[in-house]
This record gives C-alpha cells, sequence and structure tokens, in this order.
C-alpha cells in the first residue's frame, strides 16, 4: 500500500523553482507519486500559492498553468472546513497558514506524514501526524522498503 503523504507548499517551490540544497530529493518524490508509489495531497491554497509564486519569479503564464495542470496528475487537493480553520487558527502554531495546512491534513484520512522544507514552524506538531523533511521522509522510505 503507498504512503499518503500531504506536502507543504515549500516542498513544490523548491522542486519547481530548484531551490535549497535537497530539491532533487523533493523532485523524487514526486517521480514516486508519478508511478503511484506515493499518493500526494495539498490543499487547493497550496496551488494556488504555488501559481502566485511563480508568477511572481517572472515565469509565464502559459508555464504555470502547465505546471498546476501537471501537479494535478499527481496531487489531491483538499481543504479545510470550518471547523479545521478554528482549530487552526486557535492552535499554538506562531503561522497560521502553515497551521491550516497541518490540520488540514490531520482530517484527511489516513494521511501518513506531513512534509515540509520548512521544519521550524511546525514546532507545535501532534503525534498523531509526523512533520518530515523531504530527505528524512525519502531516507525513512529507503529504510522501510
Amino acid at each position: 500500500m503507498a504512503y499518503k503523504i500531504f506536502v507543504d507548499t515549500n516542498v513544490y517551490l523548491d522542486v519547481l523553482l530548484q531551490r535549497g540544497t535537497d530539491w532533487q530529493v523533493a523532485e523524487s518524490i514526486f517521480n514516486l507519486a508519478e508511478q503511484g508509489k506515493l499518493k500526494l495531497f495539498t490543499s487547493s491554497s497550496s496551488l494556488l500559492n504555488i501559481m502566485y509564486i511563480m508568477g511572481m519569479y517572472k515565469i509565464p503564464a502559459g508555464k504555470i498553468a502547465e505546471t498546476a495542470i501537471d501537479i494535478l496528475t499527481f496531487t489531491t487537493l483538499t481543504d479545510p472546513d470550518n471547523t479545521t480553520f478554528e482549530i487552526a487558527i486557535s492552535s499554538k502554531f506562531k503561522d497560521k497558514e502553515d497551521a491550516v495546512q497541518y490540520y488540514t491534513a490531520i482530517n484527511q484520512d489516513g494521511i501518513d506524514y506531513f512534509v515540509t522544507s520548512n521544519l521550524k514552524d511546525y514546532k507545535h506538531a501532534l503525534p498523531q501526524l509526523i512533520v518530515l523533511s523531504p530527505s528524512t521522509f525519502v531516507a525513512q522510505l529507503h529504510k522501510n522498503s
């Protein structure tokens, strides 16, 4: 059975913009999802933020649309309901956007891991949903196979 992974916005951006030191590791997660070996989830607001930030990098609108459609071929979008949003806003998370992403993942049935390249903002994660960096997730995946 394939792991269900909720992927944070910054992981997509790391790959798309080839930023950071681990973007190629993050890319391997997407490759595994394209092969059906992982099931990826993110929120629609993440996809909107990805598109917006790509525009800030002066990426042409056609390329942004093509990228968004490609992401949708291996990622399922999910959204918070009112209760999830309220829980996130009242949580101890300093960055409330990160809180909304995290609690959206918790409320998505069967998510195994939350993957982000911004671990410092997830200090208040709950034991029921482990937060990992892309490199730690991939290392653990290889260890378990």
